[in-house]
């Protein structure tokens, strides 16, 4: 049956067209394709060959499908010389641009590789291949030639430029193309190096090129329960850090508020507190470095009104690359905290911290794990079994693409708390959303 009305409308499309270029007695003299005598089709009425709406059609010639065929190769010609016109009247190439390949090309040791650079700082390039997955860490003292098909957005010593690489000189210098002018860069020099928005336009790419030394996150958390307890839970946390040449800025912000109903019981407060914290670093050399840091506290359930918790002193990274380093901090400090219902304390202390950071990467189904630790102590100078605070934090970052994440972060608070209530610790342990920037 769809083959009878199949056959029936391209006839009925072929004499619409009034392509009778064929006789109808060559057409009757063709072996024909039998189609059942019982099917009753109406077909309209072309200008030459009238059939009427109730006879039946029997044959339909292999001609009146080669002339269907002809007509359809017809109309897409026609319709792709129009597209050629149109392209030629707006002055461009009549046939399309096909979309090429970019490449970056690398030669270590004789080895010629093929990619695109994702990370080039003072001490390495990471290069991803273009025929393997992941990423390889290439020091430049292997590195003999040096070539980019990307263009790419350097910033360094205050300054920017964007172009092509097209070389390296003495493992030392970068060479770098903006259309017929070449300008040479000092690798060290190099705070950032990143795709130009030329060649990716996506909104994450726009931000770092907007703002090429800030890079931290945005994390939110939030639970509503509803039941036999009534729960409303809000945890917002962020992280900034911007590194200038030999200055580094960190600024940390957390916020979260929780209440709970039970029944027609008042509504308890939970939690209801604040953490901000910001450092400024001063790097005397490569690996140390100066630094002073604030830090603030609010937490109303455990009765801390506010602490202040200034410091200084000087600190050491140890560092294999970006994505494994830790570093230590000795110091002094001071401590002025209040308490709600048991007045308020001050002491100068020392300060001890230490923290790493390790990039697990090229996983069997992730592309990368992060994972964050931290701690610091601040014993008082006198009475440190009365007077301290200490802080430890841990976090694991599941990438959910360009410019988001998972993270999980556990924190613990040690303190001098004076209410025998409340205590001396808090455990936490909070699953965000983050944005990354």
């Amino acid at each position: 049956m769809f083959l009878r009305i199949w056959l029936a409308h391209v006839i009925a499309l072929t004499l619409l067209a009034g392509q009778d270029n064929i006789p109808s007695s060559d057409i009757a003299d063709i072996s024909a394709l039998h189609v059942s005598h019982d099917s009753n089709i109406t077909i309209a009425a072309a200008e030459d060959d009238i059939i009427s709406g109730k006879e039946k059609l029997d044959d339909v010639t292999q001609a009146d499908i080669l002339k269907e065929r002809q007509r359809q190769e017809n109309v897409e010609n026609d319709a792709v010389m129009k597209e050629v016109q149109e392209r030629l009247d707006a002055g461009e190439s009549p046939v399309p641009e096909a979309e090429v390949l970019k490449m970056d090309t690398i030669t270590v040791k004789g080895a010629v590789l093929q990619g695109q650079i994702t990370e080039l700082n003072a001490d390495y390039v990471r290069f991803n291949l273009i025929y393997g997955q992941g990423s390889i860490r290439i020091d430049y003292n292997d590195i003999e030639q040096l070539l980019t098909e990307h263009v790419y957005h350097i910033f360094y010593k205050g300054k920017q430029t964007e172009g092509k690489v097209v070389g390296i000189k003495d493992h030392a210098w970068l060479i770098v193309k903006h259309g017929e002018v070449e300008e040479i860069i000092k690798i060290e020099n190099i705070d950032r190096f990143i795709l130009s928005t030329k060649e990716n336009d996506s909104l994450n790419n726009q931000l770092h090129n907007l703002f090429p030394y800030t890079k931290g996150n945005f994390d939110v958390g939030m639970e509503y329960e509803s039941g036999t307890n009534v729960k409303r839970k809000l945890s917002v946390a962020t992280h900034i850090e911007r590194k200038v040449t030999v200055h580094r800025t960190v600024f940390d912000l957390k916020f979260a508020y929780e209440t709970t109903r039970t029944g027609d019981n008042p509504e308890t407060l939970n939690k209801d507190e604040w953490l901000v914290f910001a450092e400024q670093d001063y790097y005397v050399t490569k690996n140390s470095f100066l630094f002073g840091q604030m830090g603030y506290d609010y937490d109303e359930p455990r009765g801390i009104q506010g602490r202040i918790y200034p410091s200084a002193g000087t600190g050491f990274r140890l560092k294999k690359d970006n994505d494994i380093w830790s570093q230590f901090k000795i110091g002094a400090g001071y401590v002025d905290e209040r308490f709600y219902n048991y007045g308020s304390n001050a002491y100068f202390s020392a300060y001890f911290g230490i923290s790493g950071h390790y990039t697990m990467r090229d996983l069997m189904f992730l592309d990368h794990l992060i994972f964050d630790a931290g701690v610091f102590y601040m014993p008082g100078f006198f009475k440190p079994d009365e007077n301290w605070l200490a802080r430890y934090k841990g976090s694991i970052s599941l990438p959910l693409g360009e410019a988001m994440a998972l993270r999980f972060v556990m924190n613990q608070v040690k303190d001098d708390n004076p209410s025998p209530e409340v205590g001396n610790n808090k455990f936490t342990m909070d699953l965000y959303l983050s944005f990354v920037f």
